[in-house]
């Protein structure tokens, strides 16, 4: 029994130090960057912020390049953003409220025409769906995904676009990779989106 709770306070105390570890990491970005309305959200297993007035969580790359920030005050919309590039690949999340009155449905359909302004070949990116997509979305809020095959600037890129909505909020993930890493970065970008979409649907939402 004794050797139970020990293995039990050292698994604790690992936890803890992780999490500190990974607040400390998020703290000293906040700090240097200033940016309103965002907030630590790590855990023991990432270093994260959230947007706190939509609940938009924002993992932490290990490496590559990370940025954020909110939508100016002169933006038609309230909102903010953050992304990671790492090597050819980009990772963008946007939270929106619009100012005029919308659905997931509409909204998704004009971010959809807008990827395929890029591209007016652009096709149906024709590999599996990630396993976390494929899996129940029981308790999470509605959502909508869509997959391109796109040339941009004359490489064939694969392009990732999913959006759901709580609250008056629309939260966005726009990936962006070589199409060669298709497969490998839609299979992450299938689980990051799972964490982000639990996150934002378990957010009490700021009015």
């Amino acid at each position: 029994m004794r050797l139970l709770v020990a293995i039990a306070l050292m698994l604790s105390a690992c936890a803890k130090s992780e999490l500190a570890k990974h607040s400390e990491i998020a703290g000293r970005l906040l700090e240097q960057r200033g940016a309103p309305d965002f907030a630590d959200a790590s855990t023991h297993e990432y270093p994260a912020i959230r947007h706190v007035p939509s609940g938009m969580l924002c993992l932490l790359p290990a490496e590559g390049a990370f940025e954020f920030d909110v939508f100016p005050a002169s933006a038609l919309n309230a909102g903010a953003q953050c992304s990671t590039t790492s090597g050819d690949t980009l990772v963008a999340w946007v939270a929106v409220q619009f100012r005029e009155p919308t659905t997931l449905d509409i909204a998704f359909a004009s971010a959809v025409a807008q990827l395929n302004e890029g591209d007016p070949n652009a096709r149906a990116w024709e590999g599996e769906p990630s396993a976390a997509d494929k899996s129940s979305p029981e308790g999470l809020p509605h959502y909508r995904i869509h997959r391109l095959r796109s040339n941009i600037g004359g490489e064939d890129r694969y392009l990732r676009l999913a959006m759901s909505e709580r609250n008056g909020w629309y939260v966005q993930q726009l990936v962006s990779a070589p199409i060669a890493d298709a497969t490998t970065t839609e299979a992450q970008a299938g689980q990051t989106w799972r964490t982000v979409l639990r996150e934002f649907a378990a957010q009490p939402v700021d009015h």
